[in-house]
Parts: structure tokens; sequence; C-alpha cells
């Protein structure tokens, strides 16, 4: 089950109340312990599992002395699950930067890839606290961690780079092998994970701008962002990285093929174990051309075009979806903002 995030995705237990609001039974419910990568920060580490362990450990000493006494089930869920979610934002600022287009083949490559690390490393952290403190969570001996099954499709499957393009980008980083893997099974066999729940990737909405980046795995919206800020006016934040080298790689979410979108969460989903927060960015006069079904029918949004991108993002593996966004434009390119870009 979830709580009000739907990219948090945990085991929940009911709890049963009587009419004075006393638990007559006290279950577990959901404490959120959240935190995100930067992807190009994390690309230019200089030891990419030393940062993800550091996070680990970070949002660990938050679920540790989080004591949420307020809610008892709230409490007792993070006493014994403690889940963290470690994230990721950035994605598309990172694909502009380095040439690839959203959607691409190689953009959908380089994001399994780190995905793949992101959950090597963070399994290593938490198994390396788990045998620190000589403590699992609860119910770890009836997982896939402790039968060793989770681990068959890295063991069977290789999610290194392929593409000569991605392998540049990783260039100096260590990626996993099937050994590694291996070794890693034996190693949570034997000693647990400390993390029921490692991995989640939330919106980042306002944190990216501070961090001079893009929001979550989003495209963004447009190549000059018009925010309102309640004290100090309007903000006009160009997209990272932004130039006359990148702006052909800086397409609008409005502007683009929603399964493209879906082709990239769903990279990642394979290695998240808990959910992502997927938003589909619509409008509300689709463009000719960028839906195949739409030839010979209305050119406006209905829920026909929402069931045929939400029956695509589950074939994919995508757990949940986080919003579905639409704008209503007089046909102008939404994410063009011409004007500005020159200007900036």
């Amino acid at each position: 089950m979830s709580n009000l995030c739907s990219e948090i995705l945990q085991v929940q237990t009911p709890s049963t109340v009587d009419n004075e609001q006393h638990y007559i039974k006290l279950g577990k419910d959901i404490s959120c312990n959240l935190g995100s990568t930067n992807i190009a920060n994390m690309m230019n580490a200089k030891d990419f599992g030393h940062s993800v362990e550091s996070m680990v450990r970070a949002l660990t000493f938050v679920t540790d002395h989080s004591n949420i006494d307020v809610v008892p089930s709230i409490q007792k869920g993070n006493r014994e699950s403690h889940s963290i979610g470690l994230g990721a934002m950035g994605l598309h600022s990172y694909f502009a930067k380095s040439h690839m287009h959203y959607g691409s083949p190689e953009s959908i490559e380089f994001t399994s890839v780190y995905f793949m690390l992101l959950n090597y490393w963070s399994l290593v952290a938490s198994n390396k606290i788990a045998k620190e403190r000589r403590q699992t969570f609860d119910n770890f001996e009836k997982s896939k961690y402790a039968d060793g099954t989770y681990f068959d499709k890295y063991l069977n499957h290789s999610y290194a780079p392929k593409s000569e393009k991605v392998k540049q980008l990783f260039d100096g980083i260590s990626i996993p092998t099937a050994a590694d893997w291996a070794n890693l099974k034996q190693a949570v066999m034997k000693d647990g994970l400390y993390h029921q729940n490692r991995l989640a990737v939330a919106p980042n909405g306002s944190i990216s701008y501070i961090n001079d980046t893009t929001a979550s795995l989003h495209p963004i919206i447009n190549r000059i962002e018009e925010r309102q800020e309640s004290k100090i006016g309007k903000i006009y934040y160009p997209a990272p990285y932004l130039s006359n080298d990148t702006i052909p790689y800086y397409t609008s979410a409005y502007d683009m093929d929603m399964r493209k979108v879906i082709d990239i969460y769903a990279a990642a989903q394979v290695h998240v174990d808990q959910g992502m927060a997927l938003t589909l960015f619509m409008r509300s006069t689709i463009p000719e051309g960028l839906y195949e079904w739409k030839k010979g029918r209305t050119d406006k949004m209905t829920t026909r075009d929402l069931n045929i991108l939400r029956n695509y993002a589950h074939r994919k593996g995508i757990k949940s979806i986080y919003y579905i966004r639409t704008f209503t434009d007089d046909q102008q390119e939404v994410g063009s903002n011409q004007c500005e870009s020159c200007v900036i």
C-alpha cells in the first residue's frame, strides 16, 4: 500500500481501534524518509559506490531518529522496517548535457545502468549496516532477499552498458559483474538487509531548482520556467546547461509522446523496489501525428488516450502514476519559449 505519495509502496498491516481511539491491535503504517541523488553530480563522483553508501547512511540516521509517537502505527512501521527512499533527479538535464534526446535508445539504456548501480550499492550499504548492527528489517527471513531469488535477474542478465555512447558516459565508474552480484547475494543471505525498502523516485519539485537541475526523471515543461515565489515575485529559471549546443535536446514534455517518458521510467523501475512519481503531460488539443491512434478521430484529449497510455505503462512494468497534467493551449509551442531562450 501507499501513503499520499504514489512513489512510496510499502507493506502495511491493519490496526483495530475502538470508539475511544485506543488501539486494540496495533498495525504497521508507512513513514517516508526520502532523498535524491543528483545524477550529473553522481556521474562526476570519484567513487559512485561510496557516494551511495553515504546517502543510505544519512537516510538511515533519519529513520533511526524519527519517532512519530503521535501515530503509533507509523512509529511501529518505522521501527520495524527502517525503510528509506533514495531516488534521483536531473535526468533530462544530464541527457541534454550529454547530447541525448529524451526517450532515445541510448537514454533508456543510460537510465537502466544508472538505477542498476543505485540498486547495487544501496544493497551493499544496507547489508553492511545489517552486519554491523546484527539486525535486519522485520520479516526479512520471509523475503526474496533471504532465499536469494531476488538476485536471479542480475545473475541471468547483464545490465552493463552496451552502446559505445553509454559505455563512454560510465567510463571510470565501476560496473558490478555477475560475480559481484553473486557475492552480494551470498552476503545478503548470510547477514541480511537493514532496510525493508531502499529506493523510490520522488517528484522533486522545488528541490531540483535549489540543486540547479531538472525535476525527477521527467522531461522539462519549458526551456525557461516562470516560477511565482510568494515573497520575491516571479523568477525566470532557464533549464540547466541551456545553450545553443544543448537547446535541440530540450523538448517540452507537452510536445513529447508520453510513451517515451514511460519507457524511461520503466527502465528505472526494473531496479527500484518501491514506486516512482510518474507524471503524464497531455495537451487538451493533441498535435497531429503525436499519437498514431488519433488519426481520423478527434484531436481532443479523451479518456481513451489516457487508457491506452495507462495500459502501455502497465505492460512496461510501471507500478503507479503520480499525476496527469493537462495543458489547455492555443496550439502554440508551449515548450519553446523562443524569445526568452534567445534573451537568456
